[in-house]
C-alpha cells in the first residue's frame, strides 16, 4: 500500500505545536464538508514529526538519510494528511465498509516504537491520530477492493488497486467542499503548502525560494532553527 508521507516517516521511525515559524489564526485549520480539522491537531502532529526528524538527524546511524525541511512545509503535510483522513472517513461512512484489522494491528505495531519515543503525555494522542489515519486508508482500500471484485478483478495488481483508491479519493474530494485556513498557504485546489502565506508577492530571489513548493537546500539551511525540522 502506498501510504501518506506522514505514515512513511512514522513507520520508518529513523526518518520521521505551537510554531514560531508560522502564526496560526483561529482554531480551524480546514473545513472538510461538515467536519473540522483543528489547528491544535496540526500543531501537535507537526511537533511530533519535527521532534522525530531532529532525533534522526542527531543519530549517526540515520543522519545521512534525513532531509532538513522548513517547518511550514512539514506543517502543510500534516494539514493535507488530516484533510485526507477526514475525506477517507466520510467516504467510509457513505459507502459503509469495515477494514482489515489484522493489517491495522500489524501497521500499528510497527508504528509503536515511534510513539514510545514521544513524551509520555503525548503518546495516546499521537497513537490515536495516526491510527485514525491508518483506519481510513484501510477502509478506502477495502471499498476499492470490493468495487474491483464487482468488475471481475478478484485479484487486482497493486497498480490497479492504487488506481481505484485514487479514483475514489479524487471523486470524494470533488464532491466535498474543502476550505483550508489561508495561513497554511493553500492553492486553488485546496492543497496546503503550495505558497508561502507570509509573502504577498515573491519578488527577490530569496522570497521566491521561500515560496517554492520544494525550497533549495541552501535556503532551508539558512533558516533559523525554529523554522526548520531535521
Amino acid at each position: 500500500m502506498k501510504a501518506n508521507r506522514l505514515v512513511l516517516l512514522a513507520v520508518a521511525s529513523a526518518s520521521i505545536l505551537t510554531l514560531s515559524g508560522c502564526a496560526q489564526s483561529g482554531t480551524s485549520a480546514a473545513q472538510v464538508g461538515s467536519d473540522t480539522v483543528s489547528t491544535s491537531d496540526v500543531s501537535f502532529l507537526t511537533r511530533m514529526q519535527c521532534d522525530a526528524l531532529d532525533r534522526a538527524a542527531k543519530d549517526p546511524a540515520s543522519a545521512s538519510q534525513v532531509q532538513t525541511e522548513p517547518t511550514r512545509l512539514v506543517q502543510a503535510d500534516m494539514v493535507n494528511a488530516l484533510v485526507q483522513a477526514q475525506l477517507n472517513h466520510q467516504l467510509a461512512l457513505k459507502l459503509g465498509t469495515d477494514y482489515d484489522r489484522t493489517t491495522y494491528r500489524s501497521v500499528m505495531d510497527q508504528f509503536e516504537p515511534v510513539v514510545l519515543k514521544a513524551p509520555a503525555a503525548d503518546q495516546a494522542r499521537f497513537r490515536n491520530l495516526v491510527g485514525s489515519f491508518y483506519r481510513g486508508q484501510l477502509q478506502v482500500y477495502a471499498i476499492a477492493t470490493k468495487l474491483l471484485a464487482a468488475q471481475g478483478l478478484t485479484q487486482p495488481t497493486q497498480t490497479q488497486l492504487q488506481s481505484a483508491v485514487g479514483s475514489l479519493q479524487d471523486a470524494m474530494r470533488k464532491k466535498t467542499p474543502v476550505k483550508i485556513n489561508p495561513v497554511y498557504g493553500p492553492d486553488k485546489n485546496g492543497a496546503a503548502g503550495a505558497v508561502d502565506p507570509s509573502l504577498s508577492v515573491a519578488v527577490s530571489s530569496f522570497a521566491k525560494q521561500s515560496s517554492a513548493a520544494t525550497p533549495p537546500a541552501s535556503y532551508v539551511a539558512s533558516l533559523p532553527g525554529n523554522q526548520k525540522c531535521g
